[in-house]
């Protein structure tokens, strides 16, 4: 269907004037260029901003990891507070606690965390398990968790260090539901290093809002992930969720979306933390493409456009026009013969058109007759061979050799001379062809050296060295039987002793050599010169030349080499 269409369209510009074709080709360029402008500039623009926005995207994710590290690293510095405080190191170190170490150590856990944000509560747990706590709102504490000595073996490990976990690992929740993001750590003793508790300050959900809560809008959203790559307490578009794949990589980038909405999805595993965040912003060209700039484009989009259309009515006016005036005064069929043009036109290249036409017209009538007479030449030469050949006294020859067979031989000889007889002169008309394959041409020298044998009798041998893929090629009728004629009557006979005539046909190059050799009487140095000078030696083979140059447009078509005595050999050279 495709390709059908694209015929119809071809077959419908090619049956316009030169005028439409003009006009329907500079509609397309304009159309074309259009196109062209506005996609380069797209895809341009698209790369600056999209190299752009993944920097600034990278940037921006490595400020959010900033801000959570700040935020962890005050609530580190809180928790420094707490386990140095007094209050709080006798209520872990004795043995019974009261109410009134009791009360001052929580005194003291609000009196530290009142100055700092995101607190939601503290937990203060000494070894044999009892503990106190603040909280701001109501948190649920899953003991069950808190007793499993995995849990507080991860901790221990940290050795003095914090480890950051959501709602505990577990082990904490908020009625709200929200997260809580939990700070963990054991409390050693000072002078012994020994751990004597364990402090858990849960904070709020609102650390890791508050991370990029100025760097949001419409067009950029992100998303906190916790070590298990579980979306944290926020709503996200599933289809949306589906095209965030996280893994194990620090950071990385990578494209979503169609081409006029695509999007930049990035991730980032914050350091010495459980959490990733993840971004999705928006890729706008509108907002990176400056209103100057695209003046400037759409005012050389419109030059463009004039320009080409100032171009097509150059083009109509001086080329088109005139052209169309002039094919009109060439007309053939119209005017009759070939006549000269009076057509006034401008001294330009048109006008030298015309003026070539009309000189032309003098050379084409040059031609005509040189063609005429060239082609009187080629039919008196074909007809030259075909006399030759049906001369009376060949046939009366081959008559009387099949008669005299006749009375002294059996008769299938008889038969098979009379049918190598008809197969000669069958192959030989060719049905008025003037160009047969060279395995006829070769035929109808087996079919002459067959009859002349019945003359010669032994006097004649004959070789054959054909290459098989050349044998089917075209050639121009009658080119090798001549030649083998003239080493019988101009070689063998005259020698007086048994000769050989052998055929060659083979490929050097890119031409096809025929090659046609005899024993017979050879030629002198002075005979060859005069032979390869004016082709006067027979008949026969200077009409065979003329054919083949006439026909293929060469002059180079022949080769003779001989000895006096030895051999002759003529080397024809047809052009593939």
């Amino acid at each position: 269907m495709k390709k059908h269409m694209v015929r119809r369209i071809k077959n419908w510009f090619s049956s316009q004037k030169l005028k439409g074709k003009v006009r329907y080709l500079f509609l397309g360029i304009i159309g074309l260029y259009i196109t062209l402008f506005i996609f380069i500039y797209i895809f341009f623009i698209r790369k600056s901003m999209l190299d752009y926005t993944l920097e600034s995207n990278y940037n921006t994710m490595i400020s959010i990891g900033n801000n959570l590290n700040s935020e962890i690293s005050t609530i580190n510095s809180m928790s420094k507070l707490l386990t140095a405080d007094s209050n709080i190191n006798t209520y872990l170190l004795k043995d019974k606690p009261g109410t009134r170490y009791s009360h001052n150590a929580i005194t003291s856990m609000y009196d530290i965390t009142n100055t700092f944000n995101y607190v939601s509560s503290v937990y203060l747990y000494r070894l044999d398990g009892r503990y106190v706590h603040i909280t701001n709102g109501i948190t649920i504490v899953n003991q069950y968790i808190l007793d499993e000595e995995e849990w507080f073996r991860e901790i221990a490990n940290a050795r003095g260090g914090y480890i950051l976990g959501v709602n505990g690992r577990g082990a904490f929740f908020r009625k709200s539901g929200k997260p809580l993001v939990s700070f963990m750590r054991i409390i050693n003793d000072i002078e012994t290093q020994e751990p004597i508790g364990l402090m858990v300050i849960n904070l709020s959900d609102e650390i890791l809002n508050d991370s990029y809560k100025d760097m949001t809008s419409n067009d950029k959203q992100f998303y906190y992930y916790d070590k298990n790559l579980k979306l944290i307490n926020q709503i996200i578009d599933s289809k949306l969720e589906s095209e965030i794949v996280l893994n194990n990589k620090l950071f990385d980038q990578k494209t979503i979306g169609s081409l006029w909405n695509e999007k930049i999805l990035s991730y980032y595993h914050i350091p010495n933390t459980p959490f990733i965040i993840a971004g999705i912003e928006k890729m706008s060209y509108m907002h990176i493409i400056p209103s100057e700039a695209t003046w400037i484009i759409v005012l050389l989009i419109m030059l463009t456009i004039i320009s080409l259309i100032l171009i097509g009515l150059f083009i109509s006016v001086y080329i088109t026009t005139p052209i169309e005036r002039l094919v009109q005064s060439m007309d053939i069929a119209k005017r009759g013969w070939l006549r000269r043009v009076s057509l006034k036109l401008p001294d330009d290249e048109i006008g030298h058109l015309k003026n070539s036409y009309n000189n032309m017209l003098v050379a084409i009538n040059q031609l005509i007759n040189e063609l005429l007479e060239n082609e009187k030449s080629m039919q008196k030469a074909e007809l030259d061979v075909l006399q030759e050949q049906i001369k009376p006294h060949f046939l009366y020859n081959t008559l009387d050799t099949i008669a005299y067979l006749a009375l002294k031989e059996s008769s299938e000889k008889v038969y098979d001379s009379i049918e190598t007889l008809g197969n000669f002169y069958r192959r030989f008309l060719s049905k008025g062809s003037k160009v047969i394959p060279i395995r006829e041409e070769v035929a109808i020298v087996k079919d002459y050296l067959k009859l002349q044998k019945l003359r010669y009798d032994d006097i004649i041998q004959d070789e054959y060295d054909l290459c098989e893929d050349l044998l089917d090629v075209h050639v121009p009728k009658l080119i090798l039987q001549p030649l083998v004629e003239n080493s019988i009557y101009h070689g063998i006979r005259l020698k007086g002793e048994k000769g050989l005539i052998k055929i060659t046909v083979c490929q050097i190059d890119d031409f096809i050599h025929i090659v046609v050799y005899d024993s017979g009487v050879g030629m002198n140095k002075e005979q060859l010169k005069q032979i390869m000078q004016d082709n006067n030696k027979s008949f026969g083979f200077k009409g065979t030349i003329e054919r083949i140059r006439y026909y293929y447009g060469k002059e180079d078509v022949f080769e003779i080499k001989s000895e006096e005595g030895l051999y002759t050999q003529i080397d024809l050279k047809i052009p593939l």
